[in-house]
Order: C-alpha cells, then sequence, then structure tokens
C-alpha cells in the first residue's frame, strides 16, 4: 500500500479544522458533533479521530495561529526584540481579525462550560497561561520603561492591562464596528503621560 504523504495529511488536518472552525462558530462547541464536522469536511468521524483524541481536543486545535504565536511571546518576553508597545499594537491590531473573532466566542463557550461542569483543571490551566502572560506584560513594561515604572505594582499593571485586552475582545465580539486599535492608542497615551517617555540608549 503506498504511503500517504506528510503534505497529504496535513492538508486533511487542516481540511478538519477548517470545517470544525465554521461548525462550531454555527452551532457552538457544546451542541456541535463530529458527525457534523465530518460532514462539512467530506470524511468520515473516524477519520477525525486519526487527528484528534476529542471534540475539545479538535476546538483547541482551531484556535488560530497567529494568536497561538502572539500568546506565546507574551508567556516568553525575554527572547523577543519588541518592545511592550510594539508587541501590544500587534496584539491589538490582531483583534480586529475575523479568525479572532472565532477564537473569542469558542474561549469564551470553553471557559463557561468548564465554570458550569467544575472543572477545576481548566481553570487552572488558563490560571496558568494568564500569569504567565502578566508577568510577560510587567516584564516588557519594566524593560522598556525602567525606573519610571517602580512607582507602580508592575505585576497589578499586568494584570489591569490584560483585564483591558480582554475587554477589548469581548466588545469586538459583540458590536464588531469597535475599535481596539483606537482604544489601545489611548491607553498607550495615558500610560506615558504617568510613566514618562521611553528611556533612551
Amino acid at each position: 500500500m503506498a504511503r500517504v504523504s506528510d503534505a497529504h495529511l496535513e492538508a486533511r488536518r487542516q481540511s478538519i479544522l477548517a470545517a470544525a472552525t465554521k461548525v462550531f462558530s454555527q452551532k457552538g462547541i457544546a451542541s456541535a458533533t463530529m458527525a457534523e464536522i465530518a460532514s462539512v469536511a467530506g470524511c468520515s468521524p473516524g477519520a477525525i479521530y486519526r487527528y484528534f483524541e476529542n471534540k475539545e481536543q479538535l476546538a483547541q486545535g482551531c484556535m488560530n495561529e497567529s494568536a497561538e504565536a502572539i500568546k506565546h511571546a507574551w508567556e516568553n518576553p525575554g527572547a523577543l526584540e519588541l518592545s511592550f508597545d510594539e508587541l501590544a499594537g500587534i496584539t491589538f491590531a490582531a483583534i480586529n481579525t475575523a479568525e479572532e473573532a472565532i477564537d473569542t466566542q469558542m474561549f469564551l463557550e470553553q471557559m463557561l462550560i468548564a465554570v458550569r461542569d467544575g472543572d477545576l483543571a481548566a481553570a487552572e490551566e488558563y490560571r496558568e497561561h494568564q500569569e504567565q502572560v502578566r508577568s510577560g506584560i510587567a516584564y516588557l513594561l519594566q524593560r522598556q520603561y525602567g525606573e519610571d515604572v517602580a512607582g507602580f505594582d508592575p505585576e497589578q499593571l499586568g494584570e489591569a492591562l490584560l483585564a483591558f485586552y480582554w475587554g477589548a475582545r469581548l466588545l469586538k465580539l459583540m458590536y464588531p464596528g469597535s475599535d481596539p486599535i483606537g482604544q489601545f492608542n489611548q491607553l498607550q497615551q495615558l500610560m506615558k503621560r504617568a510613566l514618562g517617555p521611553t528611556p533612551t540608549g
């Protein structure tokens, strides 16, 4: 039997992810079935299980790669050459993409399911990720503003900025005409007035 190429396997995986994203966004994760996703993908339900163990893993796989890359950057800021302002600008610009709207919808549903079902493991995993991001924000703020941030609690400021970001994502989902970049620009001006200009070399 001829071996199926890696390119074919990846193409099939991507078609399953595209179908799942479409079905999840229309019906929600809880209501969607593997049979419905398979029908849209043009394969059998069994074929999906060759790539994903269950529906939850499939939903996680639907989170767009650019969003995952941005999250990874905030969690590992030491390897970045970007400033806080530059990475935050990229992050808020991404909220305007159609993929991010679907991601927001699916993430919120996953969190609601975890809370409803008392899934402490999922809540703890989310908390750990958010703590990493918060610490990443604090790190980049201190690197960009130096001693000017000393009058503030960088961790609390990081948490407040994270809350602002999630508020912007939720607002964009509810009101597609909202402007997350404009919102961030206003916040940035306030921060620069409070923290002072970015120190130069």
